[in-house]
């Protein structure tokens, strides 16, 4: 075990420097267009743990600026800031304002960061060097795209902390990035090099709007101000769930023991499970209507394929609807067929209908009365050296919204099977939450 948590784990930062593109790489370049799919402001928090027996910490902020400079000839979007283009789109431009970089010291050893990890990485934000992103603490346009902090720990080791704009990446584009930036810091060429074609997501001439999109859907709010299901002005707290394998395999029985499913996968069941023990720490009345939406690699599904590398968001998002009723009285195979039905729904078809209706009625998802669940277990997170050997650990730092929770499996061999849940809820709520899905 490591020592109890307080309250600050860096004893000294340094001040926070700008990283730009060199100006003759960016001065042709004009705005840098977002799809639809890319409109989710937001910026996501991970930290990557390094540790090497052979080489120190010493120069290992060093090694990150340089090769972020590098890094971003190739990635200008995350030197620049959002602005508005039109009603409801977004774009980027202002390259020279730059990421932002910063370097730490920590009176804390590797154990110690892994633990809070396993327990409340809300606790670890210290670790992501904010810069006025969160909070309102600075209008949109002046907000930088990325921010990277170098930590450098007691033990020899350090941590990497991100926060990149989500308008630019979703998982699997982040993952671009940081290897790309491994691979420039190790001397190496990228190996897939951005590709900032925006034409296959295009909204097409004239829009169609072929499918039902629920996902677009305003949730009424059933319950009135003045009950105990009005949790407004509470804090919301952020806390990490263990599934291991054979509890997950006890919910997968569970989810096909009356034979309306013939297989079912972890995400799938353990989305269904959350997604009805939120609703009943929620103390949703019965016909409360609640909204499940699950991100979607679309990368390969469209037709034509996006491009490798391309550059922001490559998901679209699966929706279903149920009443708060539904979910406590139906089966739970119902609840997984509800989740499976609703990823099967996401086709080239239905992303391109999307589309269209966003550009038709400036649509906006609405996360009312929902639960955003996605999983980054197909995303390596980890198979990333900067020249200390693949990362020890990758992990959030809080949760980009409220309503989202993040599946994500269990590091170590001795695990293999395990998956970790990261959920956000009213404090109140969040003790009933935890008994329902202790198992």
């Amino acid at each position: 075990m490591g020592r109890p948590f307080r309250n600050n784990i860096i004893v000294k930062r340094g001040e926070p420097v700008t990283v730009s593109p060199p100006q003759e790489e960016i001065k042709e370049k004009g705005v840098f267009s977002l799809s639809f799919l890319d409109h989710i402001v937001c910026w996501v928090r991970t930290i990557y743990g390094f540790k090497s027996n052979e080489r120190g910490n010493e120069m290992a902020g060093e090694v990150f600026k340089t090769a972020l400079s590098k890094l971003l000839v190739h990635y200008y979007p995350l030197a620049g800031r959002l602005t508005a283009v039109s009603r409801e789109k977004l774009a980027v431009s202002f390259y020279e304002k730059g990421a932002v970089f910063v370097e730490a010291e920590a009176d804390f050893a590797m154990q110690d960061i892994e633990e809070m990890v396993r327990t409340d990485p809300s606790k670890l934000v210290d670790l992501v060097y904010d810069d006025g992103i969160h909070g309102n603490a600075k209008p949109l346009p002046e907000c930088p795209l990325l921010v990277a902090q170098v930590t450098k720990l007691k033990c020899g080791g350090f941590i990497f902390g991100m926060c990149i704009s989500h308008c630019l990446a979703d998982g699997f584009t982040a993952t671009e990035v940081v290897n790309s930036w491994a691979e420039i810091a190790r001397g190496l060429p990228i190996s897939v090099l951005p590709s900032l074609d925006k034409r296959s997501l295009l909204p097409r001439n004239p829009p169609k709007v072929e499918f039902p999109h629920p996902e677009f859907t305003n949730i009424e709010n059933k319950s009135s101000s003045s009950n105990s299901n009005d949790f407004s002005k509470e804090n919301m707290v952020c806390r990490v769930f263990h599934f291991n394998r054979e509890s997950i395999k006890e919910l997968k029985s569970k989810a096909m023991e009356d034979g309306v499913l013939s297989k079912c996968s972890t995400f799938e069941c353990l989305t269904a499970f959350i997604w009805i023990a939120r609703s009943k720490a929620l103390n949703m009345v019965a016909d409360q209507e609640t909204k499940l939406m699950v991100p979607v690699n679309v990368r390969e599904k469209m037709d034509p394929p996006l491009p490798k590398g391309h550059l922001g968001n490559g998901i679209a998002v699966a929706c279903t609807i149920s009443k708060a009723k539904d979910l406590n009285n139906e089966s739970f195979s119902t609840t997984v067929g509800l989740v499976q039905d609703a990823i099967k729904m996401v086709t080239d078809a239905s992303v391109r209908s999307s589309i269209d209706c966003h550009e038709l009625h400036r649509s906006m998802h609405s996360l009312g009365h929902t639960i955003l669940a996605t999983t980054w277990s197909r995303i390596p997170f980890c198979t990333t050296d900067f020249g200390w050997g693949d990362a020890i650990f990758m992990a959030p730092v809080a949760l980009p919204f409220d309503e989202m929770v993040i599946f994500f499996p269990n590091n170590g061999k001795e695990h293999y099977g395990d998956m970790i849940v990261y959920i956000a809820l009213p404090e109140s709520t969040m003790k009933t939450f935890q008994n329902l899905v202790m198992m």
